[in-house]
């Protein structure tokens, strides 16, 4: 399975001059935010002002969930002007999530549906359309809508439901990722869901790719993913919340992983470069 590690626009780090990396989603919306960069970046690309190899996918998407966090709503024609001028090899279409207990879903599938076939052989990457989780009628609006958009889709609105929540909402989530798969016959992206957990379920159901900030993320409050283990805390700080601080007995696996990327245990408990590094290191070795 592939496994898109995710950046931030003003924080990317050169991966694959350690390990093996296949590929890397950035973000359109936040590299528009600053005008310059954008300009800078227009005139040379995103291979050349990154310095991302040719051998390592892009993948680009819209920010539309940022954007709208910023009180800005994106439209299809501002998303395919990004997209034709950063030139991705993969992009995400432009979409309105649907949370559960939407009181209008039919509405925002209905946009959904309208803006991927705006977007569709507009843009000269290939775009994924996003699935929501929705009941069987407004699914099949999604998977009629989307039939003619090429083999390239994503599911979205997950991570609440998966990797937020211990409780129903959780079966449901899973349950929506074994139907989509069972009726897309094409490559299936799932937005999101890049973690220790569930790569290895997504890998089960026959997921083609998936992305992740969790390497970062976790990283920045101290932690470390271990294989079949999950994340540990290891800087001094106090743990307020997740699990547990490392053991002694998983202080010498995470030592082990370590010294295959050159760092040493305390490089990696006080340098988050080194734990997001360690963390990508590991979640890929899942796929």
């Amino acid at each position: 399975m592939l496994l898109v590690l995710g950046h931030p626009s003003s924080q990317v780090l050169r991966l694959w001059e350690i390990m093996d990396v296949k590929a890397i989603m950035l973000n359109a919306y936040m590299l528009a935010k600053s005008k310059r960069t954008y300009e800078r970046i227009r005139k040379v690309g995103l291979r050349e002002y990154f310095g991302i190899p040719e051998d390592v996918q892009i993948w680009l998407d819209s920010g539309g969930y940022q954007a709208m966090r910023r009180g800005v709503a994106l439209k299809p024609e501002q998303v395919i002007k990004w997209y034709t001028e950063l030139k991705p090899d993969f992009c995400i279409a432009l979409d309105n999530p649907v949370p559960p207990n939407d009181p209008k879903p039919e509405e925002k599938v209905k946009r959904n549906v309208k803006w991927a076939k705006e977007m569709y052989g507009k843009v000269p990457c290939t775009l994924l359309p996003v699935y929501h989780p929705v009941n069987d009628e407004l699914f099949e609006e999604y998977r009629s809508g989307y039939s003619e958009l090429g083999r390239y889709a994503a599911v979205g609105g997950l991570i609440p439901r998966i990797l937020t929540v211990r409780n129903a909402s959780r079966k449901e989530g899973y349950k929506f990722l074994v139907k989509v798969r069972k009726e897309h016959k094409g490559w299936l992206h799932a937005l999101g869901l890049g973690s220790a957990t569930t790569i290895p379920i997504l890998k089960e159901l026959g997921y083609d790719s998936t992305d992740t900030q969790t390497w970062r993320h976790k990283a920045a409050y101290g932690k470390i993913m271990l294989p079949g283990r999950g994340e540990r805390h290891i800087t001094d700080r106090e743990v307020r919340f997740g699990r547990r601080k490392i053991s002694e007995e998983e202080v010498i696996e995470a030592m082990r992983i370590a010294k295959r990327l050159g760092f040493s245990w305390e490089e990696l408990k006080k340098d988050f470069v080194k734990r997001a590094i360690f963390n990508a290191y590991v979640l890929s070795s899942l796929t």
